[in-house]
């Protein structure tokens, strides 16, 4: 099962650095030619807490993390305590302090499975080497790429590259790389466990970016020009990204006082013709939820990124989850158009995040893009971005602003002295904006743009099916589960033939293939990471299928490739 891939995982407490060098590894490890994919959990709070950073290599594009891993360094008793039994046979373990105590059960499931251990005290390497203490981190860096059987030179070079504008002692950076490179005490046992042969690298470098990274460029590239917005996690880090380049691609970034006024000020710059966006979480998207039913009714062109984590309330504000398919498709007041669309990794948030400014111009609706923890700062590595999108508007001169049309696509134009005006109103309103309460009028504006949704859904695509057309077993799912099941595919490690039928256009629903695969008499299972199954709950309310098996997990943690294996050999996850 784990025949293409190596796992290592960095375990402590938040504010001991491992997302530093999670990432410095994860970046050298693509400098040398390998596909990785990477993921950090970690508590909400500053400090102390459970936190991870994980980092799975391979010879061939992964998306997914494993449960298990080959090398677990641990910079606290508390993380070595809470993984050590995640660590694969032959295994290394490396404890940064002097003296390591494991208990009983511990004991034995490191001799049952002839696990090797290392302790190293990394301050004091990094003391020895007239470098401050946080930089200790750097000594264990040093000494995982060792066990790696990688060249020095790479991981120098790549943390040079890093650091070159940042205040950091580089000498000292790079003794700390050095000393633990060159520790003695493991380099005949530990480096013969990790079978690194077994993964050819390419030659070429990779890109590393996370779903948030591709979110952020998407827009970029679909002629984004303004970003308004309020932190809150996972979303922040498209704000961090669009600020700190704010300079290289003169838009304008700025932090409202709250969701409500970011989202308003991006539907008043959409309405003057400049694509804006904002992005958020369930919290900050609750308080979104009138100013998205005034884009439907207004016919204002909105897009809004909905960074999904799991729980209602606050719930476990830094963990992953899919529990706001739901939300995205049936908040606010009234009935209106809307467009649902939910990426799955750096690749398709890039793609998506175009498509869907040009579905809110042309068909003047609000859409809303759903990410999840898991994608939105899981770091991917792509040997490319797709091709950018061609730019679609829709701006047509007409009549009447709101004219009733066949397709109930009204005319649309920018306001300007060039342009003649036209009213425009969150009121109900007849052809010319004036707003009204005669009945005829109400009925006929909003049966205008409902059908604005069957042209949508001829439009966008029917799910995509991967796997052989023969699979018996066809999981169906979104976002973040399409990664461990299609790595599963292409790796051949399940026993059983299966495929996968996977949304990105959660809504409108098109319903038509998954329903011809039921009627050829196919296994289907309903994969999601929230509760109650929200996606099925939609493809059932669209066709009436129900789904007779489901594999659901909603305890903050994503699918692990094992979850899927399990639930396939009739395990539990």
């Amino acid at each position: 099962m784990y025949l293409n891939r190596i796992i290592v995982k960095f375990g402590g407490q938040s504010g001991q650095g491992i997302n530093s060098v999670g990432t410095i590894l994860t970046k050298s490890l693509n400098r040398a030619g390998y596909y990785t994919f990477s993921n950090r959990e970690y508590p909400s709070l500053i400090k102390g807490g459970f936190a991870n950073y994980q980092i799975d290599i391979s010879n061939s594009s992964i998306n997914s993390s494993s449960k298990k891993t080959n090398i677990l360094c641990c910079m606290s008793k508390n993380s070595l305590n809470q993984y050590i039994t995640d660590v694969l046979p032959n295994g290394v373990v490396i404890y940064d302090a002097q003296t390591l105590e494991l208990e009983p059960q511990e004991q034995e499931y490191v001799k049952e499975n002839n696990i090797k251990i290392l302790n190293i005290d990394s301050k004091e390497v990094a003391k020895q080497n007239n470098a401050p203490a946080i930089m200790a981190n750097a000594v264990l860096a040093g000494l995982v790429w060792k066990i790696l059987k990688q060249k020095i030179e790479i991981l120098t070079d790549e943390v040079e590259e890093m650091f070159k504008d940042k205040n950091i002692d580089m000498e000292a950076e790079k003794a700390c790389l050095l000393a633990g490179y060159n520790t003695p005490l493991y380099v005949e046992n530990l480096s013969q466990s990790i079978d690194t042969e077994k993964l050819k690298r390419t030659s070429e470098k990779k890109i590393t970016m996370t779903g948030n990274d591709g979110v952020s460029l998407g827009a970029l590239a679909g002629g984004m020009r303004a970003f308004f917005g309020y932190p809150m996690t996972p979303a922040t880090s498209i704000f961090k990204f669009l600020g700190e380049s704010a300079n290289e691609s003169k838009i304008v970034v700025k932090q409202a006082e709250n969701e409500i006024t970011a989202i308003q000020m991006a539907i008043g710059a959409m309405y003057m013709g400049t694509r804006a966006m904002t992005a958020t979480s369930g919290g900050g998207f609750d308080l979104m939820s009138e100013t998205i039913s005034c884009s439907g009714i207004s016919e204002t062109p909105l897009v809004i990124v909905l960074a999904q984590r799991i729980g209602a309330g606050t719930g476990v504000p830094t963990w992953t989850g899919s529990g706001d398919i739901t939300a995205a498709v049936k908040t606010a007041h009234g009935d209106f158009p809307r467009c649902v669309i939910q990426i799955s990794d750096a690749k398709s948030a890039f793609t998506l995040t175009q498509k869907a400014f040009n579905i809110a111009d042309k068909y003047q609706l609000p859409v809303i893009i759903l990410t999840e923890k898991q994608i939105a700062e899981g770091l991917f590595s792509i040997d490319s971005l797709p091709p950018i999108e061609k730019i679609e508007r829709g701006l047509q001169q007409g009549e009447n602003r709101y004219q009733i049309t066949e397709s109930g696509i009204s005319p649309r134009w920018i306001p300007s002295q060039d342009e003649k005006p036209y009213l425009h109103t969150s009121d109900e309103h007849n052809e010319d904006g004036h707003s009204t309460e005669n009945a005829q009028e109400v009925y006929e504006m909003s049966k205008k743009r409902d059908k604005k949704m069957n042209l949508l859904k001829d439009e966008i695509a029917e799910p995509e099916y991967f796997g052989s057309p023969k699979a018996k077993t066809v999981l169906v799912g979104s976002g973040n589960t399409k990664n461990p099941i299609l790595d599963i595919i292409t790796n051949n490690l399940s026993s059983e033939d299966i495929a996968y039928l996977h949304y990105e256009y959660i809504y409108p629903t098109k319903t038509e293939k998954l329903t011809k695969l039921a009627q050829e008499g196919k296994r289907i299972i309903l994969v999601e990471n929230n509760q109650t199954g929200q996606l099925g709950k939609l493809i059932t309310e669209e066709s009436g299928y129900q789904f007779n098996e489901k594999l659901l997990k909603y305890d903050g943690r994503p699918f692990f490739i094992e979850d899927i294996l399990n639930y396939l050999e009739g395990k539990s996850i």
